[in-house]
């Protein structure tokens, strides 16, 4: 029969074995704390948290095992993070088993896509093995150490201070993303630098923006509002909106705005479907693209498809991936070969659609704002934004990323291109590192969007009726299209004032901005003003198409697209 003492150190074991389920830094506390204040045997101790470790890793091994054949949980445990890990798993397992016990927030899916990928259970069993009992016994015996060392001076108070650090790091873990930067470099599969993409696909582009006006009449390169966080900016246009609302009877009027799109392209419609509204006789104005959906399956088998669905349309590598709800430019990305298709399909949301599309080379690009009213025989073009990628111009003397830090408008987004920002693909090292020529254009973006620093200026100036009719012609193929934006690639600011030499690339409905009010030169009064009109127009088209019969959606159908598309950007892929 045991003992009072032998019963206290077998309820403390069986304490700290459950415990390193929940939180195994917690459990090794509890072990010293048991054995430096209550005597527990060490070797108690260290066989306790060992086991504790390793069977906790088997179990999560299992629930990734037993995800194949159990829908409810593989909609709990699978995701994109977790199907990414197979790239690294078949190369690199013992370094992935042995990082992820230093990486936070990378055990838990690791261990899962280790069940999940049938990786070989004897091989995983043994690195686990190895690699917990390595860091149980170190870490172990260094908490030992310290309690032993600190409990003469500060008594209880130092447990005290290290339980509140682990409490501490716990939650602090909880309340940031699971898939870190660090644990991106430490996967080893970063989306290569936009640098080397630029020079081996455009090494035209140098000295010059070909085919766009110069920019040495912007009297400022960052506008007034662009230092406005854009939850305060956006506070008149909310009042504005619900005025309206009021006025016109209706919180999704703009809905019916384009009746035959998705809350009439406000937020959440599918980009692809917009584009096949364009009718056959004008498709030859869309960049060509295919759509795949991203099936729950190895992103191998979606690979597969989206290689024949590519070869079906005659599209090459590189290609333009990007998602089919999409938003300012979250996860479009250009992309090289079959290896970085794989990793993009692999990061990408399951049960969603990825556009590829063919890369249009030109230089120049622009948004074209278009509004018909309906019952009108012809649709009018509002305005026209060119838009500049962000970049900076080489001195021969400063590094790329002093060009950057001291440049007055690429320094206002420097976390873009630096790396400091997990939904975008910065620079290398080694690319912030180099001396670019004197003169030398340095594109800092594939996209040209004003989230990632792109330069908006307005060039309504340039519509001619040779252009308004070629844009009226392709909206009006388009069945019930009203109010939106042509976002295109063209050659020349001359070919394209005839209509020619340009390609689009996206086509946006409701929820298209009035861009050209985000021209630097622009004060904010007119950027207002502007907001307003866009919208002012936007309610009465919708008002017009309801009293022809076209119900707007529910709020609750709106709700839930606007909540999809914003979960969805959280997940995206960095964008290039």
């Amino acid at each position: 029969m045991l003992s009072p003492e032998h019963l206290l150190w077998l309820e403390h074991c069986v304490v700290i074995f459950f415990m390193t389920f929940l939180h195994e830094d917690a459990a090794i506390l509890a072990a010293a704390f048991s054995t430096v204040e209550d005597q527990l045997p060490k070797w108690m101790a260290y066989v306790s948290v060992y086991l504790g470790i390793v069977v906790g890793d088997l179990l999560i091994y299992g629930l990734g095992h037993f995800a194949q054949k159990s829908k409810w949980l593989r909609s709990k445990i699978i995701g994109p993070k977790v199907e990414r890990l197979r790239l690294w798993l078949e190369t690199h397992l013992v370094r992935v088993l042995v990082l992820c016990r230093v990486t936070p927030g990378l055990l838990f899916p690791t261990f899962v896509a280790c069940g999940w990928f049938r990786i070989p259970f004897t091989r995983f069993a043994t690195v686990s093995i190895l690699a917990g009992a390595v860091y149980s016994s170190v870490v172990l015996t260094i908490v030992i150490l310290f309690g032993g060392l600190v409990l003469n001076h500060l008594g209880y108070w130092a447990w005290g201070a290290a339980a509140l650090v682990i409490v501490g790091f716990a939650v602090r873990n909880s309340f940031k993303s699971r898939w870190s930067n660090t644990t991106e470099k430490a996967m080893g599969e970063i989306p290569p630098s936009f640098l080397s993409v630029f020079k081996k696909y455009m090494p035209d582009l140098k000295l010059k923006f070909h085919g766009m006006p110069s920019l040495d009449d912007l009297k400022k390169r960052i506008g007034s509002a662009e230092h406005i966080p854009n939850n305060i900016l956006y506070i008149p246009v909310g009042i504005y909106y619900l005025f309206l609302s009021l006025r016109y009877r209706s919180l999704t009027l703009p809905s019916a705005s384009n009746p035959n799109i998705e809350t009439g392209g406000f937020m959440g419609e599918s980009k692809s479907a917009v584009m096949n509204m364009v009718s056959d006789g004008q498709r030859t104005w869309i960049a060509e693209f295919v759509t795949m959906p991203r099936s729950n399956v190895p992103a191998e088998e979606d690979l597969a498809v989206a290689l024949d669905l590519m070869n079906g349309k005659k599209l090459g590598f590189p290609v333009v991936a990007k998602p089919d709800i999409g938003w300012n430019g979250y996860g479009v990305r250009l992309v090289e070969d079959k290896s970085q298709l794989l990793q993009y399909i692999a990061s990408f949301p399951v049960n969603e659609s990825i556009i590829l599309q063919k890369p249009v080379t030109y230089d120049g690009e622009a948004g074209v704002f278009y509004i018909r009213i309906p019952g009108e025989p012809k649709g009018n073009l509002k305005s026209i934004t060119l838009r500049y990628f962000p970049f900076v111009t080489g001195d021969g003397r400063s590094t790329l990323r002093e060009l950057i830090q001291n440049d007055s408008r690429t320094r206002h987004r420097a976390g873009f291109y630096l790396g400091g920002r997990s939904e975008h693909v910065g620079f290398a090292d080694s690319d912030l590192d180099q001396v670019p020529q004197e003169g030398e254009l340095i594109r800092l973006s594939f996209i040209g969007s004003l989230r990632v620093g792109g330069l908006y200026r307005d060039a309504t100036s340039m519509i001619t009726p040779e252009l308004e009719d070629r844009f009226d012609k392709i909206a009006q193929s388009m069945p019930e299209f009203y109010f939106g934006r042509f976002d295109i690639r063209f050659e020349s600011v001359e070919k394209l004032s005839r209509g020619e030499a340009f390609n689009i690339i996206e086509i946006n409905g409701a929820g298209a901005e009035a861009i050209q009010a985000w021209d630097p030169n622009v004060t904010l009064f007119k950027l207002y003003r502007e907001f307003f009109k866009s919208y002012g127009t936007l309610f009465r088209i919708g008002n017009i198409n309801r009293s022809r019969g076209f119900k707007p959606m529910t709020i609750r159908a709106f709700i839930k697209a606007v909540r999809h598309q914003n979960r969805l950007i959280e997940q995206y892929p960095p964008a290039g």
